[in-house]
């Protein structure tokens, strides 16, 4: 009996232990500023994706690469001649998608902006109708390359045929042979943003991605999968990341309260408060027990505590009384990751009120649309 017993009060120990170790953390939010400053262009054109004009038409049918393989000659290919369109239609709205989650942008839909294109590449003036709409940018996004690799290949392996004896009496090993599909994709994604005042290109952003997946042959009625899916995976992706680039955005970042040590009956039930999600009650008794007791803990929860609040400036200042009275290592850490979480906010709240210092990363000259269309 006795035997049974420890290991049951060992495992106790340890979830107590765990339990007792686990740090009460909080989240403090805050704007990420995005990597280009589209505060001045809060309206914007999305035109199109423009499809890769390089695509080539598919085999009827999936290349075998071995012997073996052919006979699944006859697998029909996972696209048709239509993909290079079906990619950009799919990039042209998962863009849309990206970008009107944001609640950054006002969007004029592809339906005007692609009208207002093809004016300006026929040389027509459009600086009425971007008036008219409140055009701040145009962004035309495009597909400068893609590519699809299919083939059947064959793998041999050896397995027991139960149905089958060598002369010892023992079953026999034979050479079985596994089908497998291989499906590689490519895509190369543009975008670029042009000041509709100007017409000049204000920024351009180049992506690219690629993916293999294979999938194994197991029945007679094998249909190879649509690629398409593949491509839609790699688009969402890659316009995910356009829109981070193009818009501030809202995070938060988890940080963890100091303990209690040296310990503070005062402060303890702070900890509880922090647990049940009552943060003004904890802020109280965390500032009390720093402003009566000088106790670091307490300093440094109540200047988190302000943190999560949205009080940047005075979670900054209270650490800074903190710092003023002990060395501490967490404290200054809390500091200088506060400190960075606050101006990084103040550069996402310029770009939000178009006071940044955005400038044109580049510029063209000619017929600007043709330029970044490829043409």
């Amino acid at each position: 009996m006795r035997h049974r017993i420890v290991p049951v009060l060992l495992a106790l120990a340890v979830v107590i232990l765990t339990l007792s170790s686990c740090a009460t953390s909080v989240s403090v939010d805050y704007y990420r500023p995005s990597e280009i400053d589209m505060g001045r262009y809060r309206t914007v054109a999305v035109a199109s994706c423009v499809p890769f004009k390089g695509f080539h038409a598919p085999p009827f049918h999936v290349r075998t690469v071995d012997g073996p393989s052919s006979t699944w000659s006859l697998v029909s290919s996972g696209y048709t001649a239509s993909l290079a369109a079906d990619v950009a239609d799919y990039a042209t709205q998962s863009l849309l998608d990206k970008l009107e989650k944001t609640g950054f942008f006002s969007i004029i839909p592809p339906a005007v902006s692609d009208g207002l294109i093809t004016l300006s590449r026929m040389g027509h003036p459009i600086r009425d109708e971007v008036s008219d709409y409140g055009i701040d940018a145009f962004i035309v996004p495009r597909i400068t390359a893609m590519d699809v690799n299919e083939y059947i290949s064959s793998d041999r392996v050896y397995v027991t045929d139960y149905t089958k004896t060598g002369p010892d009496g023992q079953p026999l090993r034979v050479a079985r042979y596994r089908y497998y599909l291989t499906q590689t994709v490519s895509v190369v994604y543009s975008y670029t943003v042009i000041d509709a005042q100007t017409m000049t290109v204000y920024a351009t952003r180049n992506f690219s991605d690629k993916a293999e997946y294979t999938t194994e042959i197991s029945s007679s009625f094998f249909t190879a999968p649509p690629v398409m899916r593949y491509f839609r995976t790699m688009i969402d992706g890659i316009t995910r990341l356009a829109a981070w680039q193009l818009a501030p955005s809202r995070d938060s970042l988890k940080v963890d309260l100091m303990k209690n040590k040296p310990k503070s009956e005062a402060a303890e039930v702070a900890y509880e408060l922090v647990d049940d999600g009552a943060i003004m009650q904890a802020v109280s008794i965390f500032r009390d027990c720093w402003e009566t007791e000088q106790h670091l803990p307490s300093g440094y929860n109540w200047a988190l505590l302000s943190a999560t609040r949205g009080d940047l400036d005075g979670a900054v200042s209270i650490l800074d009384d903190v710092l003023a009275c002990y060395d501490s290592g967490e404290a200054e850490d809390l500091r200088h990751t506060l400190d960075r979480l606050r101006n990084l906010t103040s550069l996402a709240k310029a770009q939000m009120d178009g006071t940044g210092s955005g400038s044109n990363y580049t510029d063209a000259s000619g017929s600007i649309f043709s330029v970044v269309m490829g043409e």
